[in-house]
């Protein structure tokens, strides 16, 4: 009976430390997961004519040097999307990289360099050039041989690329609905993810693109995303020769989304100018004293109040200028990463 007992505890016993063991187990994998991506931008590659848009191919090869470290996870831009929309954590330092316009220059530079590192990417492609055979695009044969790579996803980019802000609700649709023809007709699918010409969207925008079946859509402004994010003005980190130094590349892939909620302005068209805007953080977030906030037309910071302890207010006399302008937020925070908001702002 005694050797019974002895069995019993031994099995009770086991039993414990494996259920122990489990928790400990999820409570690590959980510390290694958090609500946070890096979506990373490009447009030209090795294209020295047009600095503005273009990565020279040493700065390219330089930055994934730095992305096949063990500690980057390289993933497609859907992966993150749906994570987003299903509010599921990413593994630390999840990052996507995108590609805009459909340049000659991705098939002959970029795309060998990303296949050999095994790294996937989204290319988002504006239709009209591509079916006007303009000099230095893609065609649709070759936009076929990219699309037909695994590490190759075709996003929505409008057809003719031009300023959708500035439109109709009618003529924004209708230049959204030729680029979508024009995929099902030369690719046989209509991608569900979508990049806004200029980087520039509005509430407006956002509702077409819902109702056409859009999951999520791009700007161009600096920050790291979330699911806190609007997924139809998700952010991304623009590169061209100017801004691809590798102390800024590192700073970037290592930054994790500032938790922030409550977010004003609500809509990126901006009609007081300046605009008031604010945000709250989470409240596990500390050293918010250490925040500072740069308004893009401004060779400063900007003034922050901070109320009730994690509620944010930036405030600055000079008017936003009519056109494009942003705001970036950063603080450092644990492991020496930096805590990164940005909000894009639009003076029409």
């Amino acid at each position: 009976m005694k050797q019974n007992h002895h069995l019993l505890f031994a099995i009770l016993l086991l039993g414990g430390l494996l259920v122990l063991t489990s928790l400990m187990t999820e409570f690590a994998r959980a510390q290694q997961t958090e609500d946070s991506a890096v979506i990373l931008m490009y447009h030209r590659f090795g294209e020295d004519k047009y600095p503005s848009t273009n990565i020279t191919l040493e700065q390219f090869d330089a930055q994934l040097a730095e992305l096949k470290k063990e500690k980057y996870n390289i993933v497609p831009l859907n992966e993150i999307v749906t994570a987003f929309r299903n509010k599921t954590k990413l593994p630390p330092r999840t990052i996507a990289i995108t590609i805009d316009d459909a340049y000659l220059s991705i098939l002959e530079n970029a795309w060998p360099k990303l296949k050999a590192a095994n790294m996937p990417f989204t290319m988002f492609v504006s239709t009209e050039p591509v079916n006007h055979k303009i000099a230095g695009y893609l065609n649709w044969q070759q936009v076929r041989t990219l699309a037909s790579d695994p590490l190759v996803t075709i996003g929505h980019h409008a057809h003719t690329h031009d300023h959708l802000l500035y439109m109709s609700a009618e003529k924004a649709t209708e230049d959204i609905d030729k680029a979508t023809e024009i995929y099902q007709k030369e690719l046989g699918e209509i991608p569900d993810i979508f990049a806004y010409p200029f980087g520039e969207f509005s509430p407006m925008l956002e509702n077409i693109l819902k109702e056409k079946g859009i999951k999520a859509a791009f700007g161009q402004y600096s920050s790291a995303a979330s699911s806190k994010s609007n997924l139809y003005g998700l952010p991304r980190f623009s590169f061209n020769e100017k801004y691809s130094k590798m102390g800024r590349f590192r700073l970037i892939v290592n930054a994790r989304a500032l938790p922030a909620y409550d977010i004003l302005p609500v809509s990126t068209i901006i009609t007081q100018n300046p605009p008031r805007i604010g945000f709250t953080v989470a409240e596990n977030i500390r050293g918010l004293s250490a925040m500072g906030c740069f308004p893009s037309h401004l060779g400063e910071g900007a003034s922050i109040t901070r109320i009730g302890g994690n509620r944010v207010e930036i405030r600055f006399d000079e008017p936003l200028p009519q056109g494009r302008s942003r705001i970036n937020c950063t603080m450092p925070g644990p492991d020496k990463r930096w805590y990164w908001f940005g909000l894009p702002l639009f003076v029409k």
